[in-house]
């Protein structure tokens, strides 16, 4: 026979599932418990039957406390209205071309990449930008120009350089 505190588990557990209707012997949970021991009774249960009553209602409260794993964050495609700012992808971009244009310098120069960087923004798009935030002011569509002002200029480097090896 079952203690208090034990009769008290199954019935919250019960509850907590839904299965169990106050005053009626033939509720869900009560089936339950004879599909699994053959007995009506709650308090009837010995301890191997308790356990495995307990199990099937926390595995049932597991089942129904489950959800739908969230999904997966993705990133909106931009939407360019002509005011958004540069991407980040475009960023990463712009930087990787004035390092690849770095490279082709034919003398050491003392201008930093970013001030260099200003510069061509300053030229090419004819906007002031500090070269701790280059990008402040540089819409999407601007991000696009710059970044093909870039390969230009590397392109052009590339021409000076080869040109320079043959004499």
């Amino acid at each position: 026979m079952l203690k208090p505190q034990q009769t008290q588990r199954i019935y919250a557990m019960a509850a907590r599932l839904g299965v169990l209707e106050s005053g009626n012997k033939n509720d869900m949970l009560h089936t339950i418990v004879y599909r699994l021991t053959q007995k009506e009774s709650i308090r009837s249960l010995d301890e191997n039957e308790y356990k495995t009553v307990v199990s099937e209602l926390a595995e049932r409260l597991k089942l129904q406390n489950l959800t739908e794993p969230p999904k997966p964050y993705k990133k909106k495609k931009y939407e360019d209205s002509g005011r958004g700012k540069m991407s980040d992808g475009q960023r990463r971009k712009v930087w990787q071309l004035m390092y690849q244009l770095e490279k082709y310098d034919t003398e050491p120069t003392t201008a930093k990449l970013g001030d260099r960087l200003c510069g061509i923004i300053k030229k090419e798009l004819k906007i002031d930008c500090t070269s701790k935030q280059p990008f402040r002011w540089l819409t999407y569509n601007q991000g696009i120009t710059l970044i093909e002002k870039l390969k230009k200029y590397i392109d052009s480097a590339q021409r000076r350089k080869a040109g320079e090896n043959k004499s």
